[in-house]
């Protein structure tokens, strides 16, 4: 069941990068495109490289100091300005370098590639941007997120910055994907001990090939470092305060950002809110039950056009039929988890039960490519290996490989269809070599200026009662509700219409304004 060459070192992940939401949203493109736009810029491209002075010195006599703010999360370092540069397609970039482990501040460094569309006109300061994952590129996103004439203004007097978070990407990536077909061609959902077993040597043959590989930054490419990157580049950029945009996994980073520099929002989006304190259990039973329901929310729509006897009996037919024997020839073939993944990718495109439920009926049939094709767009979003070294050391979750199956069984009692395939996604983590490195607590952000946060009613990746609850536990923050579909509300005009007089002359929208497809 493997797709050699398909998608080595790609997964599923559980927060779409904005490449495949804008795309969904706008529906501007097909899914295919969606996993390369709205990039404009590869960071093969990126020919320059900042150097970074660290903290404040004084000399005196032979001896020199170091020396730093008691209450500076960053201990006083200071990043030089990015050396900007063309890198095609009408961006420029740049590397910042911050420090390896933030608590030595004059220890190692790490490389963040940067990409910026420059401000068409008088320059009023910078706009971060981040797409999601954890490891979507946000160097990928600009010169195509803010597009049309609603972000008029905002290109106008804001750089559009996008970068890479550490061990992403091209910020000195987790690289140590060597095994990770074998385990995500396994059947997620075993039947017998053996196919258990095969299941978690896999796993354990992932973690040890990232030990081996990444091992030096294995412990430091969590959502809290990523924090005081942040910060670095804010300071880096010559900003008073920070404007930023984040997406789903990018919430988390925006929430925490102002939660740790509150003085230092001047706006802050936040779009499909993830929750932020919930450990990896109560987050992936959230979310297997927002899947399950906009599965069967999509079979029950199809109506007069619905298969014979039922688009969920037409997946049930086909789930059992791979278990026996996968479809298709070669490296391209369609088993358990290809059809798992292929249902989960099809939520989180607005209106795309009628592809979804047209190629199940062609493998039905015996062609599984077009099913191959929803699944290889999830699978090609996001790099598997720094998705799974964020999420295994961000947040609580089950140690060993008995404790960890037990908790898949009890995401498979919430979705019999979809629950292996989202718990065993993340089975290295069971035995990854590094431990989860902070037990995070709900941002307050207390004294920021205001923050909007977005909730989609109808997405499944990041459930509508996190932006609720988010919207009530930060300081100062208002709520729009997006009564649609899909994963994120970027691309409704509405949404779009309310985020750029925020972003741009800092307006904010009524409480309870609602905005609808």
């Amino acid at each position: 069941m493997s797709l050699s060459g398909q998608r080595a070192g790609r997964a599923r992940r559980w927060a779409a990068s904005l490449a495949l939401v804008a795309a969904a949203s706008s529906c501007a493109t097909g899914l295919g495109q969606a996993a390369e736009g709205p990039a404009t810029t590869r960071a093969s491209d990126r020919t320059t490289t900042t150097g970074a002075s660290n903290r404040t010195t004084t000399t005196a006599g032979d001896s020199t100091t170091t020396t730093a703010p008691d209450d500076d999360p960053l201990g006083g370092f200071q990043p030089d300005p990015p050396s900007w540069s063309d890198c095609g397609r009408g961006a420029e970039c740049a590397t910042l370098a911050v420090p390896l482990d933030w608590e030595d501040p004059d220890g190692d460094t790490i490389d963040l590639a940067l990409s910026r569309d420059p401000a068409s006109g008088d320059r009023a300061g910078a706009v971060l941007v981040n797409p999601g994952g954890p490891g979507g590129s946000g160097t990928d996103m600009v010169g195509g997120v803010f597009v049309g004439p609603r972000f008029d203004d905002l290109t106008q007097r804001f750089d559009v910055v996008g970068w890479d978070p550490r061990g992403t990407n091209d910020s000195e990536p987790i690289s140590c994907d060597d095994n990770v077909d074998e385990l995500q061609a396994l059947d997620p959902s075993p039947d017998d001990a053996a196919e258990q077993a095969a299941l978690e040597d896999a796993a354990a043959e992932v973690a040890a090939d990232c030990e081996r590989q990444a091992g030096d930054r294995l412990a430091h490419v969590s959502t809290h470092e990523t924090v005081l990157d942040m910060e670095a580049i804010r300071r880096a950029l010559g900003d008073e305060q920070l404007t930023y945009y984040g997406f789903s996994y990018g919430t988390a980073l925006g929430s925490f950002y102002a939660d740790e520099f509150p003085d230092r929002v001047r706006a802050i989006v936040l779009d499909g809110v993830v929750d932020p304190d919930a450990d990896l259990e109560e987050f992936l039973v959230a979310q297997t039950r927002g899947f399950e329901d906009s599965l069967d929310a999509m079979f029950e729509a199809c109506g007069s056009s619905c298969p014979t006897g039922g688009a969920d009996a037409l997946y049930d037919r086909l789930a059992a039929q791979v278990e026996r024997k996968p479809l298709g020839a070669g490296d391209r073939t369609l088993g358990p988890a290809e059809l798992a993944v292929a249902a989960i990718s099809a939520t989180y495109t607005p209106d795309s039960g009628p592809r979804f439920i047209a190629a199940m009926e062609d493998a039905d049939d015996g062609d599984p490519d077009a099913l191959l094709g929803i699944a290889d767009d999830y699978y090609s979003a996001v790099d598997f290996t720094p998705y799974l070294a964020i999420e295994c050391i961000d947040q609580p979750h089950p140690e060993g490989f008995e404790a960890w199956q037990a908790f898949v069984t009890r995401l498979e009692e919430v979705s019999p269809r979809l629950g292996g395939s989202i718990g065993n996604e993340l089975l290295p983590c069971a035995d990854w070599p590094v431990d989860v490195q902070r037990t995070p607590t709900f941002p307050t952000a207390t004294g920021s200026d205001a923050i909007l946060v977005i909730g989609n009613t109808g997405d499944a990746a990041t459930p509508f009662a996190q932006a609720e609850t988010m919207a009530e536990r930060l300081d100062n923050a208002v709520l729009v509700t997006h009564e649609g579909t899909g994963h994120t509300s970027y691309g409704n005009p509405c949404v779009d219409e309310i985020t750029a007089a925020y972003l741009v002359d800092l307006k904010l929208p009524d409480e309870g304004t609602t905005c609808s497809d």
